[in-house]
């Protein structure tokens, strides 16, 4: 589960303490609900619907901050991208996400749910002091998904599967 819903009141909670605005890309049978309860929260206003989007990298470029509190997610592709525009993630601490996410250097870590620390850390995250640090530790992070590093680690793996198989 995506948790969207998270997303809204993450978002509600940190425009209570600084302007901001959200960017919601993608579409999806729980667009109205989410519009519904943006205006139920009161901060429609600064809240942008996009809709499923070809070059997310665009939106990701002028973002400052990337929300993902999942309920499970395997790796966390989309928080990779993120990290990859120097986009620092707020994520929980579910499933495969902790191994990109690294709490308190490219972004910070929450239990499933806990709206109310995901609103801290953003917060925190978003500090003038704080958040060119957190940029680049995302950036340099994402960087070490890269092919050029990734494939050489698949392909030591396939090796010593293969000399196990003949071993065998």
């Amino acid at each position: 589960m995506k948790r969207v819903e998270d997303v809204l009141r993450i978002f509600c909670g940190v425009r209570q303490h600084i302007p901001a605005k959200l960017l919601l890309v993608g579409d999806g049978p729980d667009r109205s609900r989410m519009e519904k309860l943006a205006r139920d929260l009161d901060c429609q206003r600064d809240i942008r619907f996009l809709g499923k989007l070809e070059a997310v990298e665009e939106v990701l470029s002028v973002s400052d901050l990337f929300l993902m509190p999942s309920e499970n997610e395997s790796f966390g592709l989309a928080a990779l991208e993120a990290m990859a525009c120097e986009v620092p993630v707020i994520s929980t601490n579910a499933g495969g996400i902790p191994e990109l996410n690294v709490h308190n250097v490219t972004g910070m870590l929450s239990n499933i749910g806990d709206v109310e620390d995901m609103v801290k850390n953003a917060l925190y995250v978003l500090e003038d002091d704080n958040l060119p640090r957190f940029k680049a530790a995302a950036r340099a992070r994402a960087e070490e998904f890269a092919v050029s590093n990734i494939v050489p680690l698949y392909e030591q793996c396939y090796e010593r599967a293969a000399v196990l198989a003949e071993s065998h």
